[in-house]
């Protein structure tokens, strides 16, 4: 049995690396609905991991918008 888990794979013209995704996850880390360096920390480390896509979790900057206050 062979994987393709660890194959490039290419979605709409762009070429991911391999098939590892890592999943949004919620930090409620956003002071006032803007991303901030510990988000740019937080996703150049699961960048860096080797996963071959990284989703950014929600920041929104209307305030009725935003999973933290």
């Amino acid at each position: 049995m062979t994987t393709s888990l660890f194959q490039p794979i290419t979605l709409d013209g762009l070429t991911f690396p391999n098939r590892i995704a890592v999943a949004p996850m919620c930090q409620y880390s956003a002071e006032d609905g803007s991303a901030s360096d510990w988000h740019l920390y937080h996703w150049m480390n699961l960048a860096m991991s080797g996963a071959g896509m990284v989703t950014v979790e929600m920041t929104d900057v209307e305030r009725r918008g935003r999973i933290s206050h």
